[in-house]
């Protein structure tokens, strides 16, 4: 029997536990190295004391040896295992809050990375695993020596490495909207995917013992997270206001790349009729229910959840804005739940404001509208260094929060409801107007902006700067730092001279940018789109003017002298 177990140590030592991948990181080969090291020696005893290789006196020093070496990789495992989960795996959930705020493609990226990471994770769970098969083949040959001590420690440090491998690998949105199309269905306007999914385990059969395994999801309230934080056993109860589809997932493991329970095509579903804003001021949760078991008995029993996100029974731009806030710059995976600060990295700022632009320009116009994974269009030096001075930032490159919530950088005219032709002009603040931006780029100016035709965020004076750097003619369209929601196109013509023309989102809708530059003959003389792009290779040629025929009652000229078009196309 001891050389069947000896044979059976020698098979689990040809196991490839160092690293060959160039994509592991250098500190975690280092540190995975030590645990290897340390193994090796602990197996090497274990070979001469289970082959029968070691003289009956001598078996009590292979013993004591054996021990030693056991507490040495407890803290050789205890330091790989910190690091995986901290520096690793920590830091990936933390840029994960972050870049959910993202197009698809920013998420798919930053998804990606767990490819890796689940690698790192396999490495240490082989070492793990081998050790503690090898501490049970010694306790079963030589009792009550101690080895039964080593064994609960590497099993207790084992059920904690793999249930925290367990995570929440594609979040659900911030903010999920229920409007348009959707009322009439009772659903959520547009579906989104979230995954479950084991890093390592395979090593622990998970891999075998997990597959078809059913995981519930449950739709609850910030307050249910919160009993969730001091008591992982809290009986969970689903929203009233809110369901969740679909409610089951089944664990699955497709070309050996982990174990995974994929939630595909999820909406929100209502249950009762609601006011916008009874459900405004809530933060919801997913909640997925685990229940694992591994080869070797470890059960992995818990409850996981999922970054808060809002439900909105209408559009309502504040309430995006500061879940926006939360997930960019609230500390939610080490302290869930907690507050946005009050001044955030300027930096920082710049970059989460990006990818919430880029998140916006690419949201589908229609819920029948599949979500395009393209990589988005990038903010220049220039474009966040001009957002981020509108939000006026400290000396020492701090942001104050209220500032992009409630500082006003445009104002808009709005008429009252009692008269058409009379109104107020309203300030905006930066929250607001950022994301007016964002919509009109999307609605009208899509292509010109993935096409790089937009210059983008520029003030008149920089603009005018910009052009007379050219020595043709030329135009840059940019968008309005003063006046909300207006694209202004700023015009050197073959004379030098500058002008600023602006057109409202009304206008675009009624006919594409586009076409206007190309028809307007305010634009006619303009060879160039800023700073090179020659305007009608770009846009497709200009229309050739339309030759007028001969009337046939001919009236004379003095008829058409005080007469015109009561419209123009703006």
């Amino acid at each position: 029997m001891a050389d069947m177990m000896s044979e059976c140590m020698d098979s689990e030592s040809t196991s490839a536990f160092s690293p060959a991948d160039p994509s592991i990181d250098s500190l975690f080969f280092s540190k995975h190295n030590l645990s290897v090291e340390t193994y090796q020696i602990f197996k090497n005893d274990v070979d001469v004391l289970l082959s029968g290789k070691a003289a009956l006196a001598e078996q009590p020093m292979f013993i004591q040896k054996i021990i030693r070496t056991c507490h040495e990789m407890l803290a050789t495992y205890e330091d790989e295992k910190a690091y995986l989960m901290s520096d690793v795996l920590c830091t990936w959930a933390m840029r994960q809050q972050k870049v959910s705020i993202g197009t698809l493609w920013t998420q798919q990226l930053h998804y990606n990375q767990l490819e890796t990471i689940h690698q790192e994770f396999e490495y240490f769970g082989e070492v793990l695993q081998h050790t503690i098969s090898g501490l049970e083949y010694l306790i079963q040959f030589f009792p009550a020596q101690g080895f039964e001590d080593m064994h609960a420690k590497f099993k207790q440090m084992a059920h904690y490495f793999l249930y925290y491998s367990i995570i929440v690998a594609r979040q659900p949105p911030s903010v999920i909207v229920k409007c348009g199309e959707a009322e009439n269905h009772r659903r959520s306007r547009f579906w989104f995917n979230t995954e479950i999914r084991v890093l390592g385990g395979r090593a622990f059969g998970l891999e075998t013992t997990g597959s078809g395994i059913e995981v519930q999801c449950y739709l609850i309230t910030d307050e249910t997270a919160k009993q969730l934080l001091n008591n992982a056993y809290f009986e969970i109860f689903e929203s009233e206001e809110f369901s969740i589809e679909p409610p089951t997932a089944n664990f699955h493991v497709k070309e050996h790349r982990g174990l995974k329970a994929k939630f595909d095509d999820m909406r929100i579903s209502k249950k009762v009729q609601l006011r916008r804003e009874s459900v405004a001021t809530k933060r919801y949760c997913l909640c997925y229910n685990i229940r694992l078991k591994t080869s070797c008995g470890i059960d992995l029993v818990g409850k996981k959840v999922s970054l808060p996100f809002a439900v909105l029974v209408g559009p309502k731009s504040d309430v995006e804005a500061k879940l926006f806030l939360e997930r960019s710059f609230a500390d939610l995976v080490r302290q869930p739940l907690s507050e946005i600060p009050g001044h955030v990295s300027a930096l920082e700022m710049a970059d989460q404001l990006e990818m919430k632009f880029q998140a916006i320009v690419e949201t589908p116009q229609k819920s029948t509208d599949g979500p395009a994974i393209i990589q988005p269009r990038m903010f220049t030096s220039q474009a966040k260094e001009h957002i981020i001075k509108r939000l006026k930032p400290s000396p020492q490159g701090y942001i104050a929060i209220d500032n992009f919530m409630k500082l006003p950088v445009a104002e808009e005219f709005q008429q009252k409801k009692t008269n058409t032709t009379e109104g107020d002009w309203k300030l905006v603040p930066f929250f607001d107007w950022f994301f007016k931006l964002a919509e009109t780029v999307n609605k009208y100016l899509y292509h010109m902006w993935f096409d790089g035709l937009i210059y983008g965020f520029c003030g008149k004076e920089e603009a005018e700067q910009l052009l007379r750097s050219v020595p043709r003619s030329v135009l840059l369209v940019r968008f309005s730092d003063i006046e909300q929601g207006k694209v202004k196109i700023s015009v050197k013509n073959s004379l030098g001279e500058m002008r600023h023309h602006w057109y409202e989102h009304s206008d675009l809708n009624a006919r594409p940018l586009s076409k206007e530059l190309l028809s307007n003959p305010k634009f006619s003389d303009i060879e160039l789109i800023y700073p090179d792009i020659d305007l009608e290779v770009a846009l497709g040629g200009r229309q050739k003017p339309r030759r007028n025929l001969p009337k046939h009652l001919q009236p004379n000229d003095i008829y058409f002298d005080n007469q015109g078009a009561a419209t123009s196309a703006f």
